[in-house]
C-alpha cells in the first residue's frame, strides 16, 4: 500500500506541476481572430477534471495509508496535509485563470 501511494503521490505531483507550468506560460489567442476556439486552451480548460481527480486519488490514498502509522513523508506522514495545501493552492488557481468574471 505504501508503495502505491508514492507513485500516486508523485504521479500527482508530477501531473499537477505539468499543468500549472503549461497553464502559466499559455497566452490565449485575441478574440475576434476568426479561427474560433484554440485547441490548447480547451485542452487545458478540459485537463482540470484528470489532474483534480488525480489529485484527490491520491488525497485518498493518504487518508488510507495513515491508519498505519507511516514513518516518513512519502509513507504517508504528512500526506493528509500536503494535499489538503495542493488541492487548495489548486482550486485557487483554477479559479483565478479560468473564472469569467
Amino acid at each position: 500500500m505504501f508503495l502505491y501511494y508514492r507513485i500516486s503521490f508523485v504521479a500527482s505531483l508530477l501531473a499537477l506541476a505539468v499543468w500549472a507550468i503549461t497553464v502559466a506560460i499559455y497566452e490565449a489567442p485575441r478574440h475576434g481572430d476568426g479561427y474560433g476556439p484554440d485547441p490548447l486552451g480547451v485542452l487545458l480548460y478540459l485537463s482540470l477534471w484528470p489532474v483534480g481527480l488525480l489529485l484527490a486519488h491520491s488525497g485518498l490514498l493518504a487518508c488510507l495509508v495513515r491508519t498505519r502509522q507511516p514513518a516518513s513523508i512519502l509513507q504517508g506522514r504528512q500526506g493528509i496535509a500536503i494535499h489538503l495545501a495542493l488541492g487548495a493552492g489548486f482550486l485557487v488557481y483554477v479559479l483565478y485563470k479560468f473564472h469569467p468574471g
